[in-house]
């Protein structure tokens, strides 16, 4: 009699992103997955699309523009903010105008949730100016997150002085919710082991939570005595400056242009 002493893929593959289990109610299965492309996302160096611009020069061209559409009441002016990221975004290859459209659909869904209800029971409100400022900022926003990294935006608020009690808050978050999933993901491959075929119960999702509390805490307190006992300050200077390169002139030309239809409207 010969058994089959072959792995489930799950256990050969090492790329956890795109794996697909058996039973489409498998609750451990499903949030190993998700935990993967969620991991994947902190520690992915590479954006939707690279660009050769300054990560300080996106940043900056995201704030004046999202001010700008905010302060704005004018529809041509937000018309041809939206035609303006749109040219941009058609010079990319076919998949990264993919990737940063999916990047504009779920912002679009998940802002749709929090804010139609209230917007609908508004008898006021004007729709049309709504929705081309909504547009125009996700749009604006998911060309931002598609050309641009976790490392290259802490290093752009480094670049423009950004207090340094709020480039330390990020970078601390950020790298705190990477071990979180790190956490969570072992954890519940050790539930996956110690459960197979075995339904794992809903309840055990009020435990984990528990403990990545208890862990997420502890590991805290660590890091801040650790600091205290190596006499980390928040006054060390920093030498990192704004520098131009010739890939800047376009961005730059741009964001004068919108300010320049700004002014006009």
């Amino acid at each position: 009699m010969q058994t089959n002493t072959e792995l489930p893929l799950w256990l050969q593959t090492k790329n956890q992103t795109n794996l697909n289990f058996e039973k489409k109610h498998d609750f451990v299965g499903i949030n190993i997955t998700s935990l993967g492309k969620l991991l994947h996302f902190f520690t992915n160096i590479t954006p939707v699309y690279r660009v050769k611009t300054s990560p300080w020069l996106r940043v900056c061209t995201l704030l004046i523009t999202s001010l700008l559409v905010l302060l704005s009441r004018n529809l041509i002016f937000l018309w041809a903010c939206l035609l303006i990221i749109l040219g941009e975004l058609a010079l990319f290859p076919g998949n990264a105008i993919l990737g940063i459209f999916k990047k504009y659909l779920k912002l679009i869904i998940f802002t749709a949730i929090f804010i139609l209800p209230s917007l609908f029971l508004s008898q006021k409100a004007d729709l049309a100016l709504f929705f081309m400022r909504i547009s125009t900022l996700l749009l604006s926003l998911a060309y931002f997150s598609g050309t641009t990294t976790w490392q290259q935006f802490i290093l752009a608020l480094k670049q423009l002085h950004f207090p340094n009690v709020l480039i330390l808050t990020l970078d601390i978050t950020v790298k705190y919710c990477y071990l979180a999933g790190i956490y969570l993901q072992e954890s519940l491959y050790s539930i996956r082991f110690k459960t197979l075929g075995q339904k794992a119960s809903f309840q055990l999702l009020g435990n984990l939570i528990g403990e990545l509390y208890l862990s997420l805490k502890s590991r805290m307190n660590d890091l801040y005595q650790a600091m205290i006992l190596r006499g980390y300050k928040l006054t060390n200077k920093n030498h990192l400056y704004p520098k131009f390169t010739r890939a800047d002139l376009f961005p730059l030309i741009k964001l004068g242009l919108i300010c320049l239809l700004f002014w006009w409207f």
